[in-house]
């Protein structure tokens, strides 16, 4: 049995075993590598789907994390796992995307910072990334912890 296929396999079935234990009903649609070799992505769905990603996907990180915790404790540090339930990270990812854009149009357009939420590591970073691209706009991070949010400025002439 390849490396792959045992990681995979390992993978499927602690998830399944972690969903039955936190009493969700819902099971693993697609396991599949991602944009490299290292991502596994798991797409869940199932009956449970709203509950299991909880308000603001929080309950969808809380599961995230123990199974990145387990993978890591299992010997598969190097790779990087994303579990998603019924594109809702995908769908976040879009909605961040498109508030980091009208926030950056507005920020230029007043000429003043704006401010945006508090958000999750993986969406300020995503953030950043898309405001990148955006001539005459800079991002900074600031807060603490769960109130940590993005603030976008507009460059001085």
């Amino acid at each position: 049995m390849s490396d792959d296929v045992r990681i995979e396999s390992w993978l499927e079935d602690f998830v399944g075993k972690l969903l039955e234990h936190a009493g969700f009903d819902l099971w693993v649609e697609e396991l599949a590598i991602g944009s490299d070799e290292n991502e596994l992505r798991l797409e869940l769905g199932g009956p449970d789907a709203a509950r299991a990603i909880g308000r603001d996907g929080q309950m969808l990180d809380a599961l995230q994390y123990l199974v990145t915790a387990a993978a890591a404790h299992a010997g598969m540090s190097g790779r990087r796992i994303l579990l998603d339930i019924e594109g809702y990270r995908k769908r976040r990812e879009d909605r961040v995307r498109e508030q980091a854009e009208r926030a950056a149009t507005e920020a230029l357009e007043r000429g003043e910072p704006f401010d945006l939420e508090p958000m999750s590591p993986r969406e300020r970073r995503l953030v950043h990334l898309t405001v990148a691209g955006i001539e005459g706009i800079v991002t900074e991070s600031h807060g603490e912890g769960d109130e940590r949010y993005v603030r976008l400025l507009p460059k001085s002439k």
